[in-house]
Formats: C-alpha cells, structure tokens, sequence
C-alpha cells in the first residue's frame, strides 16, 4: 500500500527520515504501527490509480450507403 507521511517521522526500523507529504511503500500491518505511536497518525493511505483499459474508439460519423 502507499502512503504519505503527514508529518516528518523517523523510521524506527529502517532508520529513515520521511519528510511531510513524501509517499512510501509500507505492509498494512506497518501502517497501522506507525499510525499507533504516540506522536498521532504519521501517515495516511494514498489511493492508488486504477489501472483501467483504454476506452475503444467509436466513430462518430455515421456511414453512408451507397
């Protein structure tokens, strides 16, 4: 899942500064235990794009019998 940090937080197990508005990869299982700290909700879900087909082209002209 994707998230954005709401507020800068250092990672406690990888160490890592995450600044405000900056978007990482984390388990659900993480987010909840980032979210959980004392300091408040450090991040929240970022909704991902759906990936969709594109949309088949239709002609807009109507064909003429001849």
């Amino acid at each position: 899942m994707i998230v954005k940090a709401i507020k800068p937080f250092r990672d406690k197990h990888t160490k890592v500064v995450y600044q405000k508005g900056q978007e990482i990869e984390v388990t659900n299982e993480r987010y909840e235990e980032i979210n959980s700290t004392a300091h408040g909700v450090l991040v929240k879900a970022v909704d991902e794009p759906e990936k969709t087909k594109p949309s088949a082209k239709t002609s807009t002209r109507s064909k003429s019998k001849k």
